[in-house]
């Protein structure tokens, strides 16, 4: 298994740590385990007018025009 070093925000590791002391696991693991639920997760798509639309959580940041135009301004 291949050793990686990431660094994560205070409220992810945070969060890491309870999972796998909530599920008897090493930090790598619980992160592993995380990711790979994350990842099979499948996405909340709707149809909407004729376009797919992603369902966001309520917790996830809310997209303004003003996000949109900062987003367009850092693709190169």
């Amino acid at each position: 298994m291949p050793r990686t070093t990431l660094q994560l925000q205070d409220d992810a590791l945070s969060a890491a740590k309870a999972y796998g002391a909530r599920h008897r696991l090493t930090l790598g693991e619980a992160v592993s385990e995380m990711v790979r639920k994350a990842a099979e997760r499948p996405l909340a798509l709707e149809e909407r007018n004729g376009f797919r639309v992603l369902r966001l959580d309520r917790r996830s940041p809310r997209v303004t025009a003003a996000v949109i135009e900062r987003l367009r301004d850092e693709v190169p």
